[in-house]
């Protein structure tokens, strides 16, 4: 696995989307789009990408995106958990057909 960027380290919308993804699948309880936006939001201190609304529209779309793939499912309220441990998703990507 390769290391997240932080902080002003986050350069390119590419580092942002890598941090928002990773704070979501090493969330180990049920979270909210606000929880992710504060905790990304937490990591960016000192990045050029730290716009609160930019943000939460990538964690929106990344919460979106990664339950139409059946890696999250809702458990009500607007809360989500993940669908398996985080170092299966890895396998899931690797496995062979």
């Amino acid at each position: 696995m390769c290391k997240i960027k932080e902080g002003v380290a986050v350069q390119t919308i590419g580092d942002l989307q890598n941090l928002v993804t990773s704070v979501i699948l090493r969330q180990t309880s049920s979270f909210s789009v606000e929880d992710i936006c504060a905790a990304t939001t937490e990591k960016l201190k000192g990045s050029l990408y730290n716009n609160e609304a930019d943000v939460k529209k990538r964690c929106e779309e990344t919460i979106s995106t990664l339950y139409l793939i059946d890696c999250l499912r809702s458990v009500g309220n607007k809360h989500y958990s993940l669908a398996m441990s985080f170092p299966s998703v890895n396998s899931l990507y690797m496995a062979k057909p």
